[in-house]
């Protein structure tokens, strides 16, 4: 992973990329409707998260809505 765009991203680093809170994406964890992420375990310890760029672009795609499309109320 050289190159600088393929390179993991923390919880805290989210918000910067998406412009949602840090809480948003601990809480779509929780819920299931965040990203795919990844979890490193270190023995019994809740481990370190980590979210792939291409995953984190690919959900927010995910999300996209065209006006004439949505249903209101």
């Amino acid at each position: 992973m050289s190159n600088r765009s393929n390179r993991l991203l923390t919880t805290k680093q989210l918000p910067d990329v998406t412009g949602l809170s840090q809480s948003f994406f601990e809480k779509g964890r929780i819920y299931g409707y965040g990203p795919p992420f990844i979890r490193i375990r270190s023995g019994k310890r809740a481990g370190k998260i980590l979210y792939r760029p291409a995953d984190v672009e690919l959900w927010l795609a995910s999300q996209e809505f065209k006006p004439e499309e949505a249903r209101h109320g």
